[in-house]
C-alpha cells in the first residue's frame, strides 16, 4: 500500500472525527498519553541526575587512595582493619583530611536462597572528605 499526503490528511481527519464523536474516549487517551510522557520524563531525569551523570569530587586532584596488598596469600587490595585505619589516622601528619570506606558481604536471607550481597561501609568523614552534596559543616548545623 502506497502511503501518500493526501491518504495521510484523510486518515488524520477520521481518526479525529472519530475522537469527536466519543469525548470520553478522547480524554482518557490524551490523558494516559500525558501521564506516560511526564512519568516517563521524570524517571528519565532521576536516573540521568543519579546514575548517568559522574560523581564530582571536591578538590578531586587532592585525593588519594590507599590500599594494602597481601602477596603472600595472594591478595592484591585487601581490606584494612579498624586499627590499621585508627594507626593510619594517627600516624599520617601530611593529609588534612581522612575518609574511609570498605566493602564487605553480608549474608541475606528471607528472600528465596541464601546469599551474599557487597554493602559498602564509610568512616563519618568519607562525605564531607569527598565533598558529596549534604556534607560538610552546613549539613551538620542544620540536622
Amino acid at each position: 500500500m502506497n502511503l501518500t499526503p493526501d491518504l495521510l490528511i484523510r486518515d488524520l481527519k477520521v481518526a479525529l472525527r472519530s475522537l469527536a464523536h466519543t469525548k470520553g474516549l478522547a480524554i482518557a487517551v490524551v490523558l494516559t498519553l500525558a501521564l506516560g510522557i511526564g512519568a516517563n520524563a521524570a524517571i528519565f531525569s532521576v536516573v540521568r541526575g543519579v546514575l548517568l551523570r559522574p560523581l564530582v569530587n571536591r578538590d578531586e586532584n587532592r585525593l588519594i587512595y590507599i590500599r594494602q596488598s597481601a602477596p603472600g596469600i595472594g591478595i592484591e587490595n585487601t581490606t584494612f582493619s579498624v586499627p590499621e585505619i585508627q594507626d593510619l589516622r594517627a600516624g599520617v601528619k601530611t593529609l588534612s583530611a581522612f575518609g574511609d570506606f570498605s566493602t564487605i558481604g553480608f549474608t541475606m536471607i528471607g528472600l528465596g536462597e541464601p546469599r551474599e550481597v557487597r554493602a559498602g561501609v564509610v568512616g563519618g568523614s568519607y562525605f564531607e572528605v569527598m565533598g558529596l552534596p549534604g556534607s560538610g559543616p552546613a549539613a551538620r548545623h542544620a540536622r
